[in-house]
C-alpha cells in the first residue's frame, strides 16, 4: 500500500512540475505585421547577412502527418509571412511552392498549394 501511495505521489509531483514548467514559459518576441515580412529572391542576400529563425512547415513533427495547403500560391505565401511574423522574423528566403495532386481521399477537386521556406532575421550592418 505504501508503494502505491509513494508511486502516486511521485507521478503527481512530476506531472505538476511539467505543467508548471509550461506555464512559466517566456513570452515570444513582439509580433510584427505580416506585411513587414519580405520575401527575398535567390541571390538578394548572402548567407552571412541573415540568421535562420525557423524552417517553416518543415521543423515541426506535425508535418509528418499534415501539411497546410491553400487554394492559391498567393494565399500559401501569405500564410508563410504570417507564421514568420509570429516567430519574430523579418524575412523569408528559399521559398518554394508546389501544386499538390488531388488525393483520392480528398473530397475536393480544387487545387492545393503547399509553400515552405526559411524565416530569417536580417542582420543590420552599422553605417
Amino acid at each position: 500500500m505504501k508503494v502505491k501511495r509513494l508511486l502516486l505521489s511521485v507521478l503527481f509531483t512530476a506531472a505538476l512540475g511539467a505543467l508548471s514548467g509550461c506555464a512559466i514559459a517566456p513570452a515570444s518576441n513582439v509580433e510584427r505585421p505580416a506585411a513587414d515580412v519580405k520575401v527575398y529572391t535567390p541571390g538578394e542576400l548572402s548567407t552571412n547577412q541573415y540568421e535562420v529563425v525557423s524552417r517553416i512547415w518543415v521543423d515541426s513533427w506535425r508535418t509528418a502527418f499534415r501539411l497546410p495547403t491553400y487554394p492559391s500560391e498567393d494565399e500559401a505565401i501569405a500564410s508563410l509571412r504570417v507564421e514568420a511574423a509570429r516567430l519574430g522574423a523579418d524575412g523569408l528566403v528559399n521559398v518554394a511552392c508546389s501544386k499538390q495532386a488531388v488525393s483520392m481521399w480528398s473530397r475536393s477537386a480544387e487545387p492545393a498549394f503547399l509553400c515552405y521556406g526559411n524565416a530569417i532575421r536580417v542582420r543590420r550592418t552599422a553605417g
